[in-house]
């Protein structure tokens, strides 16, 4: 692919395959819905991105027969951390937390996973539609409802009424909304760039390749 090629795909190709398989289930005729659909399909394709955006050098391709390399949970999160804003929300930390919790266990396992930190800590997860700030939320857990204020996108809430859980937080609008113009960021900088555009072509000779 040229320059201009790797552009059209992602204007004529990806953005009409969001809208048409994301945005209608964030933004359906009844406002519910979408919180695993959402998730899952904006995880799955930050993987494409990260493999496009990374690239499969030669040091790989030799090592990596099978091409299980050409996407990586590395070069997702990498994706991530240089394109999604604002960069406060999108730390390493909180991002490679969110990676492994939610893009790994709705794929892998229906829902996210709940991890266990060093600190011993479980990290739960939990959804909601709404506002990138909210002034209180009310939750119902496994273990009784919570009620939390301040609440921001990608905030870790701490539960008071029980010290070994807190949860990482998704306000699914906000999510959809930073990926689109992740995807924005990531075109105009793949269009001006040379080696951003060798990247591509190299993930995707590879994904392209019959095995």
């Amino acid at each position: 692919m040229n320059q201009e090629e790797m552009i059209n795909f992602i204007d004529n190709e990806l953005f009409p395959q969001i809208k048409k398989e994301i945005k209608n289930w964030i933004y359906p005729k009844k406002q519910t819905g979408g919180y695993f659909a959402v998730t899952r399909q904006i995880f799955c394709m930050v993987d494409f991105l990260g493999a496009v955006y990374t690239g499969y050098p030669l040091s790989e391709r030799k090592k990596d027969k099978k091409g299980r390399k050409i996407a990586t949970s590395g070069k997702a999160i990498k994706f991530i951390i240089e394109f999604f804003e604002p960069k406060e929300a999108y730390k390493k930390d909180v991002v490679t937390k969110l990676y492994y919790m939610y893009r790994h266990g709705l794929v892998h396992l229906y829902q996210p996973k709940i991890l266990k930190l060093s600190t011993r800590k479980r990290l739960a997860w939990f959804f909601y539609r709404g506002k990138r700030h909210m002034d209180e939320i009310k939750i119902g857990t496994d273990r009784g409802e919570r009620v939390f204020k301040n609440i921001n996108h990608l905030q870790v809430l701490f539960d008071k009424n029980n010290r070994n859980y807190n949860y990482l937080v998704i306000i699914i609008d906000c999510l959809y909304k930073d990926f689109e113009e992740a995807i924005k960021r990531y075109k105009h900088k793949l269009a001006n760039t040379k080696y951003l555009q060798r990247n591509w072509r190299t993930a995707v000779n590879a994904i392209c390749k019959p095995r």
